[in-house]
């Protein structure tokens, strides 16, 4: 896959077999993706299908059986026409256009929400990544009554994780392998937003206070692990100043080699965001643009070359899966999202279809 011509045929060509609608594995990723790729090169049949697409996702969208989590169902739709519309890519009512789906998110928590896990696929984590989203929204358009309404429910759910973490009902103990999914660093980055937005300030500093000092004593194995919890600490200290995670941090920064990470733990063709190098390298950005420290940032061009990689080694149950899958965190939607940013940020010529 040397290109984004290429990529973009087989994402056309799958998306019209693929039947999920939702934000990591289904159209609608694909649907920002599309929208980002059409803008910037003014790219008007990827312009019209995207614009397709969300119409399809939000009028199937009102089906019943649709569940509400946050990886394939409302809660992930929710949050991602939320970001189309604060991006201009979607011109609508925010409030009107998601109150059918906030509606039937809402009475799904208030009946299962004692009985939900802490995962972001389809448990506490991923539903408060769509209310802190949906609070944001509000607070930043001045509706008093939703800032209200998901102030309420984020300090609930804060509750309800606090609870889990309290029972060690999370996923606290290292993955045998890298994987986007891992609870623990997740919920430091969402307690840090939650911190951001001023919401039950007091209950995440008891949440804090309780894992610091498991926390502290948990040395990753896999560098690509350490890689991924400095994240959801360093998010958490964005906020506010906590100097045993600080001192924990910069320890992790001193024993992470992104060189065994390239090398060793993803020699395979592990390429995808929720196990692969697509999602490290996000992970590595993310954590340049908190700290500034560029010796934790592993090179664009090393997932382009991992892209060509791929393509050179032909066909095998691995690479035909991937090529098949429109996935944002399992398949093609992200390795394209990565590679349209290398080259953007390169200011290489994006090939159009």
């Amino acid at each position: 896959m040397k290109n984004l011509d290429e990529i973009n045929k087989l994402l056309l060509v799958n998306a019209k077999e693929n039947h999920v609608l939702g934000l990591l594995n289904g159209k609608l990723g694909l649907t920002i993706y599309f929208y980002h790729f059409a803008k910037k090169n003014k790219n008007h049949k990827l312009q019209e299908l995207a614009d397709h697409l969300v119409g399809e996702i939000f009028e199937k969208s009102r089906e019943a059986r649709l569940e509400a989590d946050f990886e394939n169902g409302l809660a992930g739709i929710a949050f991602g026409i939320t970001y189309l519309v604060n991006n201009d890519f979607v011109d609508a009512d925010l409030n009107e256009t998601l109150s059918e789906l906030d509606d039937r998110i809402f009475r799904f928590l208030d009946d299962q929400r004692t009985n939900l896990q802490a995962n972001l696929r389809n448990g506490i984590l991923g539903y408060l990544i769509y209310s802190l989203d949906r609070l944001k929204s509000s607070i930043e358009s001045g509706n008093n009554s939703n800032i209200y309404i998901f102030k309420n429910l984020t300090a609930s759910l804060i509750n309800q994780l606090g609870k889990l973490i309290e029972e060690e009902k999370i996923q606290d103990r290292e993955p045998q392998l890298f994987n986007i999914y891992w609870d623990l660093p997740l919920s430091l980055i969402v307690l840090g937003r939650a911190k951001n937005l001023k919401v039950n300030d007091s209950k995440i500093d008891r949440i804090i206070d309780y894992l610091i000092p498991n926390l502290i004593t948990l040395f990753p194995s896999l560098h690509s692990n350490r890689l991924y919890l400095l994240l959801g600490i360093e998010t958490y200290l964005k906020e506010t100043d906590c100097p045993e995670l600080r001192k924990y941090a910069d320890f992790l920064i001193r024993e992470i080699d992104l060189e065994l990470i390239l090398n060793t733990e993803l020699k395979n063709l592990n390429i995808s965001v929720n196990d692969g190098l697509t999602g490290l390298s996000l992970i590595s950005n993310r954590l340049n643009e908190i700290k500034g420290n560029k010796e934790l940032l592993i090179s664009d061009e090393k997932v382009y070359q991992k892209a060509i990689e791929l393509e050179k080694g032909g066909r095998n149950e691995f690479y035909d899966k991937f090529k098949e899958s429109i996935g944002f965190a399992s398949g093609l939607t992200g390795l394209a999202w990565a590679i349209f940013e290398i080259m953007e940020l390169n200011e290489k010529s994006l090939k159009v279809i």
